[in-house]
């Protein structure tokens, strides 16, 4: 069962990336664009998880809680990640947007007495590292001789990207602290009712922004029309409900020391597929060094 999980939630999460990515470059014309989008494909998860079958008695004031944090850090850390994979390349941007599992490592450690052994501080410098690596530039005499190359990859890797990801890294740890809490608060058996609090509060959100929005600066989401949007927010929908309850499931079977490694790990490596075969965008030499410090970065603070 807990294979099936871990493949589950690496396969859901990888048809999310694809999912919003294609978002981001074909129908993110505005802020409207995107809480609209949400709450579309929102309303199709609760949509889902009622047909899985809800327990609205199992709602108290704790889960509909942990459910607001969920909704709040959701909508804002999934906002940040897709304009940084506007203005980046998939496989960094998710690299550092996973990066964001240091603040429930760091509440654990804090609020719950978790052990904070060497090794996770030298993965915090190695990830630092890591992003340094990213964010400078090239010398002269390289850009000159991979001139067509770095052109591309600097043009990638600006400073809206840098300001877009932390933003997204910070809203995603935010969501990590959520599902810690589930953990110690709520039981396995109200696991589909958090997910169901969760999406359906961040759906009302985005719908209230999003109509705010239309009616203060008479946006327009016609480009939503489009066929090939529904299959974005329904392929979005499925992949976003069955990867959170996978997700979620883990954290409640095996120890999160297990869970992030595996599934960050893999799903670093799917962006990083998807990235280059995909949407053909350049994977450069010092790309490669960032991912793979990165990622040995986020493993050590995992452990």
């Amino acid at each position: 069962m807990i294979i099936l999980l871990f493949v589950a939630a690496i396969s859901c999460f990888t048809l999310q990336n694809i999912c919003f990515k294609q978002f981001s470059s074909q129908y993110m014309k505005n802020a409207t664009s995107y809480f609209m989008f949400n709450a579309i494909y929102f309303t199709i998860i609760c949509a889902l998880y009622v047909i899985a079958g809800v327990n609205f008695s199992l709602f108290d004031l704790a889960m509909v809680s942990l459910g607001l944090l969920f909704a709040i850090s959701f909508v804002s850390a999934m906002f940040f990640y897709m304009k940084a994979m506007e203005h980046g390349p998939l496989g960094l941007s998710f690299l550092f947007f996973s990066a964001g599992l240091l603040m429930p490592v760091a509440f654990g450690i804090i609020f719950y007495g978790d052990p904070a052994p060497p090794h996770k501080f030298v993965g915090l410098v190695i990830l630092a590292v890591a992003f340094y690596i990213s964010t400078r530039g090239g010398d002269k005499k390289r850009n000159r001789r991979e001139s067509s190359q770095l052109n591309a990859d600097s043009n990638k890797v600006s400073r809206k990207w840098i300001v877009y990801i932390l933003l997204g890294s910070l809203g995603n740890g935010a969501i990590g602290i959520a599902i810690k809490l589930c953990r110690i608060v709520i039981s396995e058996e109200a696991l589909i009712e958090f997910l169901f609090l969760g999406f359906g509060q961040a759906a009302i959100i985005s719908l209230g922004i999003g109509c705010f929005l239309i009616w203060r600066f008479r946006s327009s989401i016609s480009h939503f029309r489009a066929f090939p949007f529904a299959l974005v927010a329904l392929g979005a929908a499925v992949s976003t409900a069955a990867g959170n309850y996978a997700t979620v499931a883990l954290s409640l079977r095996i120890s999160a020391l297990v869970q992030f490694p595996i599934v960050s790990g893999f799903l670093v490596i799917t962006a990083i597929l998807t990235s280059r075969i995909v949407y053909k965008e350049p994977v450069t030499k010092r790309h490669m060094v960032t991912i793979v410090t990165g990622l040995i970065g986020i493993i050590l603070l995992s452990l």
